[in-house]
């Protein structure tokens, strides 16, 4: 048996041959390999026109913000200090079958097999009336279920069908639960339509009187990466359509932390690995400031997260780089602390996707992430990397000067309204907005 002053002495000597070699060493040795180029050749330029070093050390972090605790402001390590309740984060099955029958059967499969919510795509299924929403729902338990719509031309009156089934099944305002995907802004930019936001708005405090836990409001940038933009100004984007909906909400005598609580955000996520666990750190903070400026209190300065995996490098010829893309995207949200995750079904061939085999991909891609590693069982456990810490850093940075861009310009509402300002500032290169 080793004694303390054996154990002491082993630690010493362990402590010294961890810490003989510096940074300049590692230089030197990395220079002889390079041929006569310097260090930095081998950084790298993101779209965010962020700087990635070939290595970080705790000289990095000298240049950084404290991240703080998970659960206190600014909740850039999460909003909960002990982590996702159960050990994991909501899975969320996307819900986008070509008719209402189609679409039920998928609801019950995606219940009994493992999912915790749904993700309805009205527009997709073709849901007309409260009728198709009601046969979509067919012998779904909706005290026991969430249900989040996705954001459509017809938000508002899908928003009005959904409180309306609850009524009908006799669901209490403390047992209805999910998102009803209000979002007229973020409809307007994905489409390149004109936005009708003040008629959808003036529906906000009824849905909210009458949709229990239900948040109502989703500020939506999983689109941003089909339409190019860069992760800083999607960021930058979903501050500036939050602040809107708070100005605009607030003239209809809502309190501002009423608003504040309706209020959910879809972020995309996708392969490139440590900036979605970046974009998912920085974009709390980020509204932890904005909330904070409101006067919120801290409980109410948290963001809730939905993160969608993006289709931008899916390959309808290449489905096992679908299934890498796919999970890398999963576990990187999971990692950054999202919420709810949406894994995208992805084809499996050159046919159309949407069936089972794609369903269940996508579903036990999280399935294995959540419960055979167990991500979610450790809080922020890319806290502390100087890398990710840096990259957090410098991407809430990037994003709120873009934000402080978008509001010295009018507002998102008038950056709408300009061409030039939009690929200026929202880094939008989609021809519906040329």
């Amino acid at each position: 048996m080793v004694n303390n002053s054996q154990s002491e002495k082993e630690a010493i000597n362990m402590s010294e041959i961890f810490n003989v070699h510096s940074r300049q060493d590692w230089e030197d040795l990395a220079l002889e390999t390079l041929s006569g180029k310097s260090i930095e050749s081998l950084h790298e330029i993101t779209d965010d026109e962020i700087e990635i070093k070939a290595i970080y050390s705790s000289e990095d972090q000298n240049f950084t913000n404290p991240a703080g605790v998970p659960g206190v402001t600014p909740f850039t390590r999460g909003i909960k200090g002990s982590g996702y309740e159960n050990g994991t984060w909501d899975i969320r099955a996307l819900i986008d079958e070509s008719s209402t029958e189609l679409a039920n059967e998928a609801v019950l499969n995606e219940l009994l097999n493992g999912s915790t919510s749904l993700f309805i795509d009205f527009e997709k299924i073709g849901i007309n009336s409260i009728t198709d929403l009601d046969k979509t729902l067919e012998d779904v338990f909706l005290n026991m279920t969430s249900i989040w719509l996705k954001p459509g031309l017809k938000g508002s009156e899908i928003a009005k069908w959904m409180i309306e089934l609850w009524d009908q099944r006799g669901i209490e305002n403390s047992e209805r639960r999910g998102g009803l995907g209000v979002d007229p802004i973020g409809v307007s930019v994905q489409r390149g339509t004109q936005s009708d936001h003040d008629s959808e708005l003036s529906e906000v405090s009824d849905f909210i009187d009458r949709s229990g836990f239900s948040k109502v409001i989703d500020i939506d940038s999983s689109f941003y990466p089909e339409l190019g933009g860069s992760t800083s100004a999607e960021l930058a984007y979903s501050l500036s359509v939050a602040v809107f909906y708070l100005r605009e909400l607030e003239e209809k005598d809502l309190g501002i932390e009423t608003i504040i609580k309706n209020m959910y955000f879809t972020y995309s996520s996708n392969s490139d690995q440590f900036m979605t666990i970046a974009k998912f750190r920085a974009a709390r903070r980020l509204w932890a400031q904005v909330t904070k400026e409101c006067g919120c209190t801290p409980e109410n300065q948290t963001q809730s997260q939905h993160a969608v995996t993006s289709n931008k490098t899916m390959d309808k010829k290449d489905p096992w780089f679908n299934s890498f893309n796919a999970t890398v995207a999963a576990f990187a949200a999971g990692i950054g602390g999202a919420e709810a995750i949406t894994v995208i079904p992805f084809p499996l061939s050159d046919e159309v996707s949407g069936g089972e085999s794609e369903r269940r991909m996508a579903r036990n891609t999280q399935l294995l992430l959540a419960e055979e590693s167990h991500i979610g069982r450790v809080i922020d456990p890319a806290g502390g990397s100087w890398f990710v810490e840096q990259l957090t850093e410098h991407l809430a940075q990037k994003a709120w000067k873009i934000f402080q861009q978008i509001e010295s310009s009018g507002g998102i509402e008038e950056v709408l309204k300009n061409k030039q300002k939009i690929q200026e500032l929202l880094r939008i290169r989609g021809s519906d907005h040329d």
